[in-house]
């Protein structure tokens, strides 16, 4: 990854998303009870990066607990976490354009498909903390979180929660040793390969 364009960091999934009725009331939350479903999807991606052309396998995972059954109607904010690894293609373009450190974030969309079909898109915006640029030849590492806003659903039965895989961006934000900002890049990811199942889980709303 190289300089330039803003910042936000997927999976910090980028605009504002329209709520449709129907989506499920709690993903991903951060504590885990009893009757908590757990979450943990790891998906590979490709992109067109400046400065270095595609870039693949891009790998994150996707991590949380998703309550069931849930109360119909009942909003939530939920936690989200993503474990991010890109190849050594990508240390080296931060290496080469002198950055020590990098902080990243992103964007990702996750689609609701409520009992009756109806669907919502939440958007969760992802960033992270700032990491030490690795070595040349290792894969870059980092994490990121964010929260989900999932609105109630006024329909019974199992909703569905699934990645929008057309929407999942990454930002990174290099530095040189001197604290430097050496330009933010966002890319979009692509899945790959397309046949991965984007399904994050399923959970049963009651009345």
């Amino acid at each position: 990854m190289s300089a330039q364009s803003k910042r936000s960091f997927m999976i910090a999934r980028r605009a504002a998303v329209p709520l449709a009725i129907g989506a499920v009331a709690t993903l991903f939350c951060s504590g885990v009870a009893s009757a908590d479903i757990s979450v943990d999807k790891t998906f590979t991606w490709s992109a067109n990066w400046p400065s270095i052309g595609t870039v693949s396998p891009i790998s994150t995972e996707v991590s949380g607990s998703m309550v069931s059954p849930v109360p119909a109607g009942t909003p939530e904010n939920s936690a989200v976490t993503v474990h991010i690894d890109a190849p050594p293609s990508v240390t080296q373009a931060l290496i080469a354009a002198g950055a020590t450190t990098v902080s990243g974030g992103g964007d990702a969309w996750i689609t609701v498909t409520d009992p009756s079909g109806i669907k919502a898109n939440i958007d969760v915006p992802l960033s992270g903390p700032s990491v030490a640029v690795p070595a040349a030849g290792a894969d870059l590492v980092a994490q990121a979180t964010g929260v989900a806003q999932f609105p109630g659903t006024f329909n019974t039965g199992t909703a569905t929660a699934t990645l929008d895989a057309g929407h999942v961006l990454v930002t990174l934000d290099p530095q040189n040793a001197a604290g430097t900002d050496l330009g933010a890049i966002t890319v979009q990811l692509t899945l790959d390969p397309t046949t991965q199942d984007t399904t994050l889980a399923q959970v049963q709303v009651t009345s």
